[in-house]
């Protein structure tokens, strides 16, 4: 169960509250409770599905075939699941479907330091910054009781057993010292993650963010049309959502995601910014922070920086 320190009580409730909706009892099905799924006969894999509505989505999901494992109704109406090779087929011709990928796994990449200090005259005293990560010590002396434990996608307590999304943390404390530190764990001791983890993640902070907020995500998600229609979600929300990527200074994808190696050093300029124009949505926060549109993807190399990490001994 998620814990935290010094905020109200309303943010456990709502962390329960939310990985009781995402995390669907295998054995169980919304309408009669048991499952009467055949027995498997067949090697099944683990999938995400997009559905095209969330009405289509809660119907697929009622349905007994599927080995529903969460279901996602904030950030994109989908479901993580396992299927055999005659359970997708059925799924890719079901018109109620968008889109299936396979479930992978999530690798953190690194982030750098740039030369120059923060341009704003700000602390980010206001803003909240989700960290999406390996989860951040919210002990730590320098937090002081700005830093909390919302929400854990792997099942656990929030622990960081890895460091990383502590590290992660501290660096945008270091931009933004005075900003809500929000931890929200999808990656789990071994430093990677899996993709329905993150995006149960992303779908709980859709559920409970409250503006002005910025959402920093460290680690690769590229290729994954879930994860980019979670993050536009987040977006017209009203969250500012800062990705990692190879490129410097920081660029905004069409989709409204702003990238740059600088992702945690970024996201504290964001809550600096926030604090002197807390009305500011993402469109215009972008343009105060001077990120450039780019026409394309950006460019994320995960095993390149996964192996980079790994060589450098941590963020």
């Amino acid at each position: 169960m998620p814990r935290r320190l010094g905020l109200p009580s309303v943010y456990l409730a709502a962390a329960v509250a939310t990985a009781a909706t995402t995390a669907v009892p295998l054995a169980m099905t919304p309408a009669s409770g048991l499952s009467r799924r055949p027995a498997l006969t067949e090697p099944a894999r683990p999938y995400i599905v997009t559905a095209r509505s969330r009405v289509a989505a809660r119907e697929l999901v009622g349905e007994v075939r599927w080995r529903v494992r969460r279901y996602y109704a904030a950030a994109l109406p989908g479901f993580a699941t396992f299927l055999t090779a005659a359970e997708l087929a059925d799924l890719r011709a079901d018109s109620r479907v968008s889109t299936i990928e396979p479930d992978r796994q999530i690798h953190p990449m690194p982030s750098r330091r740039p030369a120059g200090p923060p341009g704003v005259a700000a602390t980010g005293a206001g803003a909240t910054v989700y960290v999406v990560d390996s989860g951040v010590e919210t002990g730590r002396a320098e937090f002081g009781d700005r830093a909390w434990r919302a929400f854990d996608a792997t099942g656990g307590t929030g622990h960081d057993c890895g460091g990383q999304g502590t590290r992660t943390a501290a660096r945008v404390h270091a931009v933004a010292p005075k900003a809500r530190l929000a931890s929200v764990r999808v990656l789990g001791c071994g430093g990677s993650g899996t993709l329905a983890d993150v995006l149960a993640g992303l779908d709980w902070i859709r559920r409970h963010a409250r503006g002005p907020a910025v959402a920093n995500l460290s680690f690769d998600g590229a290729g994954s049309p879930a994860l980019g229609l979670a993050a536009r979600s987040l977006i017209r929300g009203g969250v500012f959502v800062v990705g990692a990527a190879d490129t410097g200074g920081c660029q905004v994808a069409p989709d409204g995601q702003a990238f740059s190696a600088y992702a945690p050093h970024l996201s504290g300029i964001a809550a600096r910014h926030l604090e002197l124009h807390p009305s500011a949505g993402p469109a215009t926060l972008a343009s105060r922070l001077g990120c450039t549109a780019s026409p394309g993807a950006i460019r994320q190399n995960p095993s390149r920086a996964f192996n980079l990490h790994i060589r450098n001994g941590g963020l």
